[in-house]
C-alpha cells in the first residue's frame, strides 16, 4: 500500500486518504478565509462613516492571548514531529490547553475592554472588535473538538495498532496545519484592527492610485 512518509521517514498514514483529508481541510481554509476577507472588506469600507472611531485602547491580556496561541502552534508542530513518541503525546495534550489558555485570555481581553468603555453596541469599530475575534474564537473551539480527539488517542498511543497508529499522526499533522492557519488569522485581524486606520486606508489608496470610499 501506498503510504505518505513523515519527515522523519516513517509512514503515517495511507496516502489516498490523507491527501482526501487534507485536501477536505484546504477547501475549508479557502472558505474561511473567505469569509474573513469579506468581512475586512466590510471594517475598512466602514471607516468612512462619520461616526467611525478608530480603536485606541489594546488590553495587554490580546498580547498575552497571541502569545498562547503561537505557543499552541509550537505545541502541535512538536506533536505532529513526535507523533509516534512519548513527546508527542506531551505536546498534543499541551496544543489543547494553550488552546483553552488562548480562549480564556480572550474572554478576559472583552472584559478589559468593556471596562474600558468599548461595548458591543457601541462605536462601529468596537461592534467590529467584539464580531471578529468572537468569530475567530469558534473557530479555534471548533478546531479543539477535533485536537481534543487527537491529543486523547495520542495519550492512549501504546495501546495503539500499526494503521491506527498511521491514521493518528495524520491527524495531528492536519491539527498543526490549522493551529497554523489560525495563528496567520489571528495576527491579521490584531492588525487589521489595531493598526489599519482612516489615515492608513488614504495613504495606500493614495499609493496605488484608488479613490477610498467617502464619509457620509
Amino acid at each position: 500500500m501506498n503510504t505518505l512518509v513523515h519527515a522523519a521517514g516513517s509512514a503515517v498514514l495511507p496516502a489516498a486518504t490523507y491527501a482526501a483529508r487534507r485536501a477536505g481541510l484546504w477547501v475549508f481554509l479557502g472558505v474561511v478565509t473567505s469569509l474573513f476577507l469579506l468581512f475586512g472588506v466590510a471594517y475598512v469600507m466602514r471607516m468612512a462613516a462619520a461616526d467611525w472611531q478608530p480603536l485606541r485602547y489594546v488590553p495587554w491580556q490580546l498580547w498575552l492571548s497571541t502569545g498562547l496561541l503561537a505557543a499552541a502552534c509550537i505545541a502541535w508542530e512538536t506533536a505532529r514531529r513526535h507523533a509516534h513518541d512519548a513527546g508527542g503525546r506531551r505536546a498534543g495534550v499541551a496544543g489543547c490547553v494553550l488552546s483553552v489558555a488562548f480562549l480564556c485570555a480572550q474572554w478576559w481581553s472583552w472584559q478589559a475592554m468593556m471596562d474600558m468603555q468599548y461595548r458591543v453596541d457601541g462605536n462601529p469599530a468596537d461592534s467590529f472588535f467584539f464580531m471578529l475575534t468572537g468569530l475567530h474564537g469558534l473557530h479555534v473551539m471548533g478546531g479543539l473538538l477535533a485536537a481534543a480527539l487527537a491529543a486523547r488517542a495520542l495519550v492512549q498511543g501504546e495501546a495503539m495498532g500499526g494503521l491506527a497508529r498511521y491514521r493518528l499522526a495524520g491527524t495531528i499533522a492536519l491539527c498543526a496545519q490549522y493551529w497554523h492557519y489560525l495563528l496567520g488569522l489571528w495576527l491579521v485581524l490584531f492588525a487589521l484592527l489595531f493598526w489599519v486606520t482612516p489615515d492608513v486606508v488614504q495613504a495606500v489608496c493614495d499609493s496605488v492610485g484608488l479613490r477610498p470610499p467617502q464619509s457620509r
